[in-house]
């Protein structure tokens, strides 16, 4: 395997396979359950008593998020799923969201002005599954408000990203190239491989410690 991936070349190796009988809704969920798995190692402590946030792009990565808040809710966390950018158009990520939209608190930002006013006391864990291979650019308004909420709690939550922290696109190799603004994570979970920008050294302060998820691409088979 190599060192990295592209986002186009992750994209090709997706679509082969799928076609090669690995689905589309399987890499998702082998990504999400590998996610969760990583992120409460991580936490080292009990997820019965973790208060969790997701925040769930409309996209593929926000369903990744959404097989994540499954996987935490089945531990017996406090989970609340905050939807950036409204309900996913992704047709997997509405599945996992219709899986798991009546067992958590949801808080759609297209909805409300004011969407954190909902959310006091303590966070354990937050998760960006906000934007993934796919970004490119700035921030959008809702994106740029959610990276704000999150990067607050530095030094109070575990902060983790799936794939790529939102405001970094995946093959950028020039700061120039990234929205400051960033989710600044403790630990991002990219997954097959890692993405051009993971191994840039501007990128160190946003990505935090890198964990690769094998989601069942066999990179060797399908090149």
């Amino acid at each position: 395997m190599r060192d990295f991936v592209t986002c186009g070349q992750m994209k090709i190796l997706e679509k082969r396979a799928d076609a090669a009988g690995l689905s589309y809704y399987q890499m998702m969920e082998n990504a999400g359950c590998a996610a969760a798995n990583i992120i409460a190692s991580e936490y080292k402590q009990p997820l019965s008593k973790a208060k969790i946030i997701l925040f769930c792009g409309k996209g593929n990565n926000g369903g990744d998020g959404f097989v994540v808040a499954r996987k935490f809710v089945e531990k017996s966390a406090a989970v609340t799923i905050v939807l950036v950018d409204g309900e996913p158009i992704a047709k997997d990520a509405i599945t996992n969201f219709e899986l798991i939209k009546d067992r958590v608190q949801i808080i759609d930002m297209a909805k409300t002005e004011s969407p954190f006013m909902e959310i006091r006391g303590r966070q354990d864990i937050l998760v960006d599954a906000i934007y993934g291979t796919g970004f490119h650019g700035q921030l959008r308004p809702n994106a740029l408000k959610a990276a704000a909420f999150i990067n607050q709690f530095a030094d109070k939550a575990l902060i983790c990203a799936l794939d790529i922290p939102s405001g970094l696109g995946g093959d950028a190799i020039r700061k120039s190239q990234i929205d400051s603004n960033a989710v600044n994570a403790h630990l991002t979970v990219t997954f097959h491989n890692k993405k051009p920008v993971h191994l840039k050294a501007f990128a160190k302060k946003y990505c935090g410690k890198i964990f690769i998820a094998d989601i069942g691409i066999d990179e060797d088979a399908l090149w």
